[in-house]
Order: C-alpha cells, then structure tokens, then sequence
C-alpha cells in the first residue's frame, strides 16, 4: 500500500511539472512569475504594485501610457482641456465593450471615479484624483470632469481602470476584487490562490486582439525558484531573479535578459509617533552605525544603483548630487555614542530591542536588513530583523506599529505621486505619520502650478527636509528593472514598472 501511495505521488509531481513545461512551450500561452501573492484585482484599491501591474491587463483607463511614458489616447479618443485648467472633456470611443459583452460609456467613466472619491470606499488612488469637483455625463460617448483647483498632474489619474457600473453594483466591492471584469485585452479565467491564475485574450478588445490566447501568472517568491522554473521551462517570464541568478542567464542563447533604467525606489523608513524613532538623534545613530554605501552595491549589484533621493533618475527633479553631499555618513563611533547617550537619557529603554521590519519576498531587502541589524548590535544597539508577509507587514505599518521598516515603491511618472502621499500629513501613505507644516504647503502648492521650474524648486525643497533633515526616509537603490525570459517571446520590453506590458499601444507580444 505504502509503495502504491509513493507511486502515485511520484506520478503526480510529475504530471505537475510537465503540464508547467507544456504550457510554457505553447506558442500561444505565456507563463510568468512574479514577486508576490495577487490579493485583489479591483483597480480602485490596487495601490499594491503586484496587484497593479496585473490588474493592468485586465483593465484599460480613459488614457494610457505610450512611448516613454507619454500619455496617449485608451478608452478615450481624444480631450480637450479649459483655458484655465480646471475642465477636462473627454471624448470616449464608441463599441469599447466589456469582457461581459456590455458597451462602455460616459456612465461607468463617472461612476470609476466618484467611487474612488468616495471616503468610505477608502481608495488609496482618492488623493491622485482628489480635485474633482463635478464629473457631468454629456452623452453616452462624452464626460467631462471639473476640478476644484488647477492640478498639474491630473491627467496621469485617467490611467486608472474602468470598472463596469451595472456589474459591481449587482456583485459589490469585495466581489469585484475577486471576480474583475474590465474591458482591457486579457480577461480572468480562474484564479487557485497561491498558486496561479489564468487569463484568456479578450477577442473583442477596442484596440488589438492579443497575439497570446493565455497567460498564465504564478506567484513565485523564492528567486531560486524563479530561476529553477525558467531554466526547466516552466515560465516563460520572469521578475524576480536575485543576482547571483542573473548571471547563468546573461550569457545563455536560450533566454533574454532587458533591463531599463530604475523606475523604483527601496527605502528604510521610521515611524514618528513611536519611541524611540520619533527621536532625530536616535535616527542619525542608526543611519551613522550602518554601511550603506559599501553594502548596497554588494547586494544588489545590476539589480540597482545606489539611490539618494526618493526619485527615480527617470524622473525630475535631479537633486541627487546634494542629496548624496548632505546624507548621514557612516561613522560607527559617533553611533556608538549617541546609541550610549540615549540609554543614558532613558530615551532608549533598557529592554529596548530595534525590530527591522522586511517583506520576506523582498531578498535584497532582507540582506540590507540582516546587515544593518549586525551593524546596529555592534554599534551597541540591541536589535533583530522581523521577515514577514508583505500584507500582513502593510497592515501592522497603517496601525502604526512598526517603528523601523524597509518598503520597496514604484508609481506614475510625476514627483506628486511619489512625494504627496508619503509626506503630505494626511498622505494615503504616510506610514512614518510624519507632520511638517512647511512640507504640507510646498506639496500643496506644487499642486495648483504647472510652471514646471517652480514645481522642481517646490519638490526641491520637500526632499532635502525629509531627507537630510529631518530623516524621515533613507534611500537605499533604484530598482532596475530586469525581465528574464526565454529566447522565443518577441516584443517584451521593460520600460513602465505600473505595467505588465504584454499589450499597450506600442506592444503586442508573442511567441516565436
């Protein structure tokens, strides 16, 4: 009995892993990896960017991304905006349909949005849009959105999905996240959490039919697993290789590896409202006791660039140069005392031990983590690093119990987006619960100006005080993006870390 059940168990991994094989050597399916657990689909509440970038092929917004990230015409043909800057007209394409066989109009447009405006439904995407003041359906083909106040980045927040109005009005909010239906070029198929979910090319697409019929998304954490899958052909795709991976991959004829400039940033954070965090001095010393500029390099190698400001380098402002003159230097003397002097002033409580919060999907991050930790202990600081589910560790960080965290964060390509929510004190995502008065108005005024220079003298003057001021972050690198895939999928280009760019106005990949 015993040598049949090992029998079938043996039969069974087997078929396993050559159904995996199978499906990524047909020509028409694209299997890929990713970094993390999808947890919800609905493009009002993806501020996560795993659930984004898939959520992304689901779902189209009124204007897309293009060619360096210029925005183009989706849903919406063409727009007109106001001489003063406060209306937006938006002409929609007629016959744009949903994967439910229903036709996409003005309506669903306003009702996207006034949902995600609403408070109570608790969008983390409701401060990209939060100048509205009206939306008007015209007709069925037209909307026009009126703003409160001129706000520079507006037209970036019309990326955002469309969601059906009559559909998630029948099956609710929660329903939505689980079972999407958008009117983008892949539509969901089945969904087996933590293991994979498959999507099917959406043949009635207003823009191009998909030259994949399937693409199957497997959450794949382990790096090594990653690798391991790509080399035995069971993904085609792949995000998530650690360093000491890429290079068995950089010079093999059976796979691809592109790369683009960083559009991420990694960064250590602390929690204002938490002692012994809330102290300037206590974060000088933790930043002084660590070797950031030696050990990142080492640790994240092609996967990043030593990062100074919270700004990627494919965006603007560059203040990078005084960015890095004016950071916390290394100096594990002058750590040393200050970590001495705060116990002695009871700042530091006797039993005090610095837990460094990680995702444990984040390696790189983990490495950082697992270094600064022995740094901090040599440096007289008593401290452990805390590796855990991102979700879990996300939901502890908006309760404001974590004092010391790492975060990984990629967004639209305008500072607002990346500065705002973090900084601003009501920001949707400010975990540090940092408040600055001064901070508030500069973000506030870059806001309401679409003078470019004095927008960057704006964003200027928020990153040198949350950064060499007032410590609130800590860079650590620029995320570059790295796709790994096997030799046969054509036109799969990095280039927009929001996305999954399988297909987009520049792109329709395939397989040869």
């Amino acid at each position: 009995m015993k040598k049949n059940f090992l029998v079938l168990l043996f039969l069974t991994v087997f078929l396993a892993a050559s159904f995996s094989t199978v499906m990524a050597q047909d020509n028409e399916t694209l299997v890929m990896g990713i970094e993390d657990e999808i947890s919800n689909l609905d493009p009002g509440e993806t501020t996560i960017s795993v659930n984004e970038r898939v959520a992304s092929l689901i779902f189209d917004g009124l204007v897309e991304y293009g060619e360096n990230n210029r925005i183009v015409p989706g849903i919406a043909e063409d727009w007109t905006v106001s001489d003063d800057g406060l209306e937006y007209t938006f002409d929609i394409r007629e016959g744009v349909m949903f994967h439910n066989g229903e036709e996409l109009t003005a309506e669903d447009v306003q009702y996207t949005y006034e949902r995600i405006l609403d408070p109570d439904f608790g969008s983390g995407l409701r401060a990209k849009v939060a100048s509205i003041d009206d939306i008007e359906v015209i007709d069925d083909y037209t909307v026009k959105f009126t703003l409160s106040e001129p706000y520079a980045p507006f037209i970036l927040g019309m990326t955002f999905g469309i969601v059906p109005k009559a559909y998630v009005e029948e099956i609710g909010d929660e329903e939505l996240g689980r079972n999407p239906i958008g009117a983008g070029p892949f539509k969901l198929e089945e969904w087996d959490t933590g293991n994979r979910m498959i999507l099917s090319a959406f043949g009635d697409h207003w823009n191009k039919v998909p030259n994949l019929k399937t693409v199957i998304i497997r959450p794949i954490t382990e790096t090594a697993t990653q690798a391991m899958e790509l080399r035995s052909g069971g993904i085609d795709f792949g995000v998530n290789l650690d360093v000491g991976q890429l290079d068995s991959f950089m010079n093999n004829d059976d796979f691809k590896v592109k790369t683009a400039a960083g559009a991420g940033i990694n960064f250590l954070g602390f929690n204002f409202e938490m002692g012994p965090t809330d102290e300037l001095k206590f974060r000088q010393a933790v930043l002084e006791a660590v070797p950031f500029d030696q050990m990142i390099p080492q640790i994240f190698g092609v996967k990043g660039e030593r990062a100074y400001s919270m700004l990627p380098p494919t965006l603007w402002p560059d203040d990078s140069e005084y960015l890095k003159e004016n950071a916390v230097k290394f100096n594990k003397e002058a750590a040393a005392q200050k970590f001495e002097e705060l116990k002695a002033d009871g700042v530091i409580p006797d039993d005090y031990v610095a837990e460094i919060y990680v995702s444990n999907s984040r390696p790189n991050q983990v490495k950082i983590a697992e270094v600064m930790v022995t740094a901090l202990n040599q440096a007289g600081l008593d401290s452990e690093v805390n590796s855990m589910e991102f979700g879990t560790m996300w939901d502890m960080l908006g309760r404001g119990e974590i004092g010391i965290f790492f975060l990984r964060f990629v967004s639209d390509p305008d500072p607002d987006y990346w500065l705002y929510r973090f900084f601003k004190s009501d920001g949707s995502l400010n975990r540090a619960f940092y408040e600055n008065d001064d901070v508030d108005q500069w973000l506030e005024d870059a806001r309401m100006t679409s003078d470019q220079e004095e927008r960057e003298e704006l964003y200027t003057k928020v990153l040198r005080k949350v950064i060499t001021e007032d410590l609130v972050f800590h860079p650590l690198a620029h995320s570059t993006q790295i796709y790994v895939m096997q030799d046969e999928v054509q036109g799969l280009e990095p280039g927009n870390s929001l996305l999954i760019p399988l297909v987009t106005p520049t792109a329709n990949v395939y397989k040869e």
